[in-house]
């Protein structure tokens, strides 16, 4: 249930649609708990917190307690309400501030694409009603400042509620209306230049590694693409995650260096396999780094041809975080991919803040569902007939895309993916990543089970 809160002039009724949706509006006091806390009430690993400054074309009347202004603060509220995933929160701090709190973002970009999607969304005009008869327009102009950390608890929630008001003056003043800061504290800092010049050191010695998790074709039960993963273990035997390689190459300048070896990687063991009998297409991520590489085309064609594989063999991942960093670049950049041949999947499609519109503009073959979508099946008795899955699959298939699901744990969300009609999953219900030397033994048993299985159900034996 969404807890009440009381901006001035708002008066003290809960809001409908945040029962709905299930995020909260809630108290400053209350959102500060949280942040403390972790919104969900675990860790603050991997929150941000937004200051909008509202800054309306009706501010007298709001100052002045006009009877429009509860209807105008209503509306807003409904309008980010819509925006939320259920584990946000939200709370007014005035009637011209609006502070969110928003869980497991794996990057500050999302963080980013939140606000301009807020602001997109806020800066819609208004219509209220005038009381001597007729309707007149308000304008908001909303300015969206934010922190993102990936710490896994903060010591003092207002160390990042000053580094977000703070990103929202200067995103002010810079006229940029987006602005986010980062917070680590200095240990993180550290750590982060030794990950830094360690993998610095195995990418010149092709120390890294990198491992393949099939992809089913849910009709027929085959493997027929595997997804390319980093895999890293530092001289002392522990293993880094590749979030944190991914995260690392990112800010230190060494995407497209780890890019480069895993897209040739993949398309060497493609290759390899192809030599075996094996028609197993390989797909990458891309992360926003390489988008803004204008040679990054290029340099797949030369490796396409390096390894004589074809165009329509090679799938590159990328997220909506991605795209929307700069849309129109974007779409350039993932038509000469198309012109090359090669498929583009939108990666965890549905936990950032795009919008359906997408789907029109952008050249894609996949939509690829998001791990905390599926992970809802889990434990369900029936078909995903009405739910958010099934909503996705159909929604790919609108849009003639190939529906893949992520993350599949069990048979039984297996089989309830496949009811849906989705079109492929990967996941541990099927294997986890292979080294790349067990991907071909693999494909045989798997293969081989199938076609037992298959005489079974028609009784053969």
């Amino acid at each position: 249930m969404a807890l009440d809160a009381k901006p001035a002039g708002a008066g003290g009724r809960s809001d409908p649609a945040a029962k709905r949706n299930g995020s909260q509006r809630v108290t400053p006091p209350a959102l500060l708990a949280a942040l403390t806390a972790g919104s969900g009430g675990g860790a603050t690993e991997r929150t941000a917190l937004l200051v909008v400054s509202l800054h309306r074309s009706d501010r007298l009347n709001a100052l002045a307690q006009d009877p429009s202004n509860q209807y105008v603060l209503a509306e807003i509220a409904r309008r980010v309400q819509s925006m939320l995933r259920p584990a946000d929160r939200y709370a007014f701090v005035a009637n011209d501030e609006l502070w969110l709190l928003l869980a497991g973002l794996p990057d500050g970009s999302l963080a980013e694409l939140a606000g301009r999607t807020l602001r997109d969304t806020l800066q819609r005009p208004i219509r209220v009603a005038r009381p001597e008869g007729g309707h007149a327009f308000v304008m908001v102009r909303p300015v969206v400042g934010g922190a993102w950390t990936s710490l896994r608890k903060l010591a003092d929630p207002m160390s990042m509620v000053g580094a977000a008001s703070q990103a929202c003056v200067k995103a002010r003043s810079q006229e940029t209306r987006v602005l986010i800061s980062r917070l680590d504290d200095d240990t993180a800092r550290v750590r982060r230049d030794e990950l830094e010049r360690e993998i610095r050191a195995a990418l010149h010695a092709n120390a890294l590694d990198v491992h393949f998790q099939p992809q089913i074709d849910l009709a027929s039960g085959r493997c027929v693409a595997l997804e390319a993963l980093i895999r890293w273990n530092r001289t002392d035997g522990t293993s880094v995650s590749p979030s944190l390689i991914a995260s690392v190459c990112e800010e230190r300048g060494m995407m497209g260096a780890l890019t480069q070896f895993v897209l040739n990687s993949a398309l060497r063991n493609q290759r390899l396999w192809a030599g075996q009998g094996l028609d197993l297409a390989v797909s990458i991520n891309l992360s926003p780094t390489i988008l803004a590489d204008a040679a990054f085309p290029i340099l797949v064609s030369h490796a396409l041809s390096t390894w004589n594989v074809p165009g329509d063999r090679l799938t590159l991942e990328l997220t909506e975080s991605a795209i929307a960093q700069n849309e129109q670049s974007a779409i350039d950049f993932m038509k000469q991919l198309r012109e090359l041949g090669c498929h583009l999947s939108m990666d965890d499609f549905g936990t950032g803040y795009s919008s359906i519109e997408w789907f029109r503009k952008l050249p894609l073959n996949e939509l690829k569902i998001d791990r905390s979508f599926v992970r809802e099946l889990e434990g369900a008795e029936r078909e995903p007939a009405d739910g958010t899955v099934r909503a996705l699959i159909d929604l790919a298939h609108a849009f003639r895309l190939r529906a893949l699901a992520e993350a599949v744990e069990s048979p039984q969300v297996a089989e309830m993916l496949a009811a849906a009609g989705c079109d492929r999953a990967q996941g541990y219900a099927f294997s986890p990543a292979l080294p790349a030397a067990s991907v071909a033994d693999w494909c045989r048993r798997h293969e081989e089970a199938g076609l037992l299985s298959r005489s079974e159900e028609a009784g053969i034996r």
